[in-house]
Formats: C-alpha cells, structure tokens, sequence
C-alpha cells in the first residue's frame, strides 16, 4: 500500500504542479518549498534566501559552504557552533527531513532527491515526470519572461540536480528502474495527477483485498 508520493521531474516539466495536484485528490500533504524552509532552520541559515537559492541547488549548496568559511554575514544567520556547517551537513538535514515526512505518510514529496533516499522504502511510489523541450519552453516562458535563453537554463538546471543525485545518492536519475512510472506531462496535469491518485488508490484496494484473503 502507498502512502508517500516522490515526484523527480525535468526541470520545467511540470511535475511539481502535477504533484500539488495529487496532493489536492488524495487530501495529503505537499512537501516542497516546506523542505526548504526546514533544512533552513536546521542549519540556520536565512529562510528568504534558501528559498531564492533552492532554484541552483547545487549553486546553494557550495555558497552555504563557502559562507559558512569565510563567516559571510549576508548569506549566513547564525553564529557559534553551527559555524561548522558545510554543504554535506546540509544535504544530511535535507535527507533526515524528507524521511520524517516519510514515516509520517500520506505525503508528495516534490524533488530533493527524494526518490532515491526512499527507493527501498515498499510504500512509497516513486514517479518521474518529463516532457519535450517545446513544452519545458513554453512553461518557463511564463516562469521566466525575461530569460533569453530558456534552454541553457533549463540544461543548467537538470545538469545539477543530476550532478547532486550522484554526488550524494550515486543514482543516475535517468534510469528508469528508479521509478515506478514515468509519464509525459503534455498528458495534461489533471490527467497525469488524476492517473497517479488512482495507483495509490488501487494500491490501497489492493491491500484491503489481500488481507480479507488471509482472514
């Protein structure tokens, strides 16, 4: 039975909306900028800029570290022993959140990773989303109108969640054994939201059918 959603998505691809909108279906929680604010908290570091930064993950993972160095006060807020912080502390809080809101449950977990910090967890079902380049275009036009040229962002971007995923996880996340489904979102979000709910769904019928099999 699954209880716990992981969305790994292309950048511009659409999965975050489409695991917002599971979210939505099944009354669970979405976990996304809510990583984030917490790993913030955890390693003191400003909130409001964690948030900017979570666009270059990799970027803000190598800034915390050189902050916390060279005891940047504009990039850091806090003091004492937290000071010691580098950027594999912060990926251990990041990984030490995403599996409380596992055990916890009825949760989508958007990125971070979170698939291959759960992959041996057997109720969590882990989803990819992609879609073609035309399509990543056209999303990031809206999100970012005054980028000239969407698709080195869009290869910046998937090039370091990828380079993060094996730095930390050695897991290439272009291999779809990761996953359980992988699905296009030119499906539309609705419809790819509305499949993946009923998975979980089924998995839950699943469940209740086997174990009035055993009674």
């Amino acid at each position: 039975m699954f209880n716990v959603l992981t969305i790994a998505r292309e950048y511009g691809s659409g999965g975050s909306d489409i695991g917002r909108r599971v979210a939505e279906l099944l009354g669970w929680e979405c976990v996304d900028k809510q990583i984030i604010e917490r790993v913030a908290a955890m390693g003191k570091v400003d909130p409001a800029w964690a948030e900017q930064a979570d666009e270059h993950a990799i970027a803000w993972w190598e800034r915390v570290m050189k902050s916390f160095r060279n005891g940047n006060p504009e990039l850091y807020a806090g003091d004492g022993p937290e000071f010691g912080v580098d950027c594999d502390t912060m990926q251990q809080f990041t990984s030490n959140v995403i599996q409380e809101a596992a055990k916890v449950g009825k949760c989508v977990i958007i990125g971070r990773s979170s698939g291959c910090v759960l992959r041996h967890d057997p109720h969590v079902l882990r989803v990819m989303v992609y879609a073609p380049l035309a399509e990543k275009i056209r999303r990031m036009k809206l999100r970012h109108p005054h980028e000239h040229d969407l698709q080195a962002l869009l290869h910046r971007m998937d090039s370091e969640r990828t380079r993060y995923v094996q730095n930390y996880y050695s897991c290439d996340p272009a291999n779809r054994g990761l996953y359980h489904l992988c699905m296009n979102s030119t499906l539309g979000i609705d419809c790819c939201a509305w499949m993946v709910a009923q998975i979980i769904r089924s998995s839950w019928v699943d469940k209740s059918e086997n174990a009035a099999l055993k009674s």
